[in-house]
């Protein structure tokens, strides 16, 4: 059977206000990416492990005790301190094909810093799984970073 749908792109884009310096921000998101990554959000359940390798061809990895690995996204450009830039595939199973290019940027506001999220969705996407993508990110980084960045 051949099925045959028009790809879509959306994209959107969010700010989360963080009570840290830029550099606190960046160390935090970057360093600490366990520690902040939430349970809800570890698609191989409690116990596995998130780790970032914040270099050009690094990724974001989460993996379990079992041998399990998910490739989450892979950093496509990096500036240090400022910004990374990943690109991630969500596979049919998962609702896809689809491919989001994800922008995490870090920036200076007058009561501290503030982290940016921009992502751009293609492929198989609708705007309920836009919503869907952008209420997740929401959380962690809201829920997630943010709080543990400001403890």
């Amino acid at each position: 059977m051949i099925e045959i749908t028009d790809a879509k792109i959306i994209k959107y884009q969010f700010e989360v206000p963080i009570n840290r310096s830029p550099a606190d921000i960046w160390d935090v998101m970057i360093n600490k990416i366990d520690a902040w990554w939430m349970d809800d959000f570890r698609a191989l359940g409690n116990g596995s492990i998130v780790t970032l390798n914040a270099e050009r061809g690094g990724q974001l990895i989460e993996s379990n005790a079992d041998g399990a690995d998910l490739e989450w996204y892979r950093i496509q450009m990096v500036s240090p301190g400022q910004a990374l830039y990943l690109v991630g595939y969500m596979a049919p199973d998962w609702g896809g094909p689809t491919t989001s290019m994800l922008k995490l940027a870090v920036e200076e506001r007058s009561d501290g810093g503030a982290l940016v999220v921009s992502d751009a969705l293609l492929g198989n996407v609708t705007e309920a799984s836009a919503n869907s993508a952008e209420s997740g990110w929401k959380i962690l980084f809201g829920d997630g970073l943010k709080n543990f960045a400001e403890r």
